[in-house]
């Protein structure tokens, strides 16, 4: 059974297997989308490609790119699903969506082998933390089309493990379970763990101490991969904490590993991996630029050139664990689509979440761009620990207000409310909104 997980011959193959591998699926996947999908065919004709030209992975530039818009576009010209589907329907067994936070989400078809492609690509990131089939799991995320929940169950229940079902439960339904059975695995968004540690504290349970828990996973947001706020989490439950990167258009396809390195593998076999400048040119290791995916195993919608908006960087060393796999610096960095322009100054939420959970005595936070005088400004609105006192309160808004002054190069303004007077959040979070565009992200 781990030898079907830990897979050595592909995550640690020399480069030249590797790239013969991606070559042949690159081959059948380009032929398979220009013969089958309506919505390739157009593109590839617009760009005067013809897929049987494509044959090396230098080749994949010469392709034309695919993003986000252009898909809900096309689902809209072409409803329900679009005309990316490249199978007939009735070889398809699921649908799931992708979370959006305006307009009418992505709803993405898979084949049965697709979906155990996605599932399996998941149960490797779950093996490379640690699951192992004596494991009992958790997969805390709403029941619902959306991926997330899904994948946690089948790849836990693809690994072996003892699954728990707690998709519809309450956050105290969880707990309960958390103190009555032996759970030892937990995957919820970085988020969902922060409120179900507070909630936990609130009702006198100490997590680490009062349940099996060893390992908890995090998707859906970057939290787990920024340091202040893994180390949060990991101090609340008493557990080893991991960030799993993944898409609903493309796979669960990221890892770390249990080196620690600081490093998020890529499932090569499954997705080719770009990481493009602003110009569209390759970075070199140590360099950052956007990711860009081309799926190397789902036929139902196949995406090549996959704008991901996801902004990242190319490691330049090995990992301890001796894979061979392409590395993220970091996971993801930040999203392109999250950035914001104030005062001249480039801000992006993830760069203040890293400012702000080190303060130990904020329990939530919520970030406004706004304007302020004829001016851009940035609001941090601070929910404090219940323990800190009104004098404590103003010593840790003028502390923070400093280090967000130092860390983003820009003044900005720091509010701190009542405990428990922002929003918690069981999904994504959503705590940032921009006033100046009134859409919140």
């Amino acid at each position: 059974m781990a030898s079907r997980y830990l897979e050595p011959r592909l995550e640690r193959c020399a480069r030249t297997a590797m790239t013969r591998l991606q070559q042949r699926r690159l081959r059948a996947q380009v032929a398979h989308a220009a013969r089958h999908s309506p919505f390739y065919r157009r593109k590839l004709r617009a760009a005067r490609v013809d897929a049987a030209t494509i044959r090396t992975l230098d080749d994949l530039r010469r392709l034309p790119f695919t993003t986000k818009d252009e898909l809900k576009d096309n689902q809209l010209q072409h409803p329900p699903w679009g005309d990316v589907l490249a199978v007939p329907l009735a070889d398809v067994t699921r649908v799931h969506l992708t979370s959006a936070t305006t307009g009418r989400p992505l709803a993405f078809l898979d084949t049965a082998a697709d979906w155990h492609g996605f599932y399996h690509s998941y149960a490797r990131s779950l093996h490379a933390f640690g699951v192992r089939r004596t494991d009992m799991v958790m997969a805390a995320f709403s029941y619902g089309p959306w991926i997330g929940y899904w994948s946690g169950f089948y790849a836990a229940q693809d690994l072996g493990c003892l699954v728990y079902p707690v998709g519809g439960f309450s956050t105290e339904q969880r707990l309960d379970a958390l103190l009555t059975y032996p759970i030892t695995v937990l995957g919820c968004t970085p988020s969902y763990a922060l409120f179900l540690a507070e909630a936990a504290a609130n009702k006198g349970i100490d997590l680490a101490r009062d349940t099996k828990l060893r390992i908890t996973w995090h998707t859906g947001e970057p939290g787990a991969s920024i340091p202040a706020t893994r180390a949060r989490i990991e101090a609340a439950f008493g557990v080893r904490a991991y960030d799993l990167p993944g898409l609903t258009e493309i796979a669960a396809w990221g890892f770390e590993c249990e080196a620690r390195a600081g490093l998020t593998h890529v499932h090569e076999d499954y997705v080719y991996p770009e990481v493009l400048d602003d110009h569209e040119r390759p970075v070199k290791p140590g360099e950052r630029g956007e990711l860009v995916f081309t799926s190397l195993y789902r036929r139902a919608m196949p995406l090549l050139r996959y704008r991901t908006r996801d902004l990242v960087q190319l490691a330049d060393r090995r990992c301890p664990c001796g894979r061979t796999l392409v590395a993220f610096e970091g996971g993801v960095v930040a999203r392109l689509d999250d950035m914001k322009k104030v005062r001249g100054i480039i801000v992006y939420p993830r760069r203040i979440e890293e400012l702000v959970r080190p303060h130990r005595a904020v329990d939530e936070f919520q970030i406004v761009f706004r304007r302020r005088d004829g001016l851009d400004d940035i609001l941090v609105r601070l929910d404090p620990s219940p323990s800190l006192a009104l004098g404590e309160r103003t010593h840790l808004g003028e502390a923070l207000a400093r280090d967000l002054q130092l860390g983003l190069g820009i003044r900005v303004s720091v509010e701190v409310g009542e405990p428990g007077s922002l929003p918690r959040w069981d999904h994504k979070a959503r705590r940032v909104t921009d006033e100046r565009t009134e859409v919140p992200f």
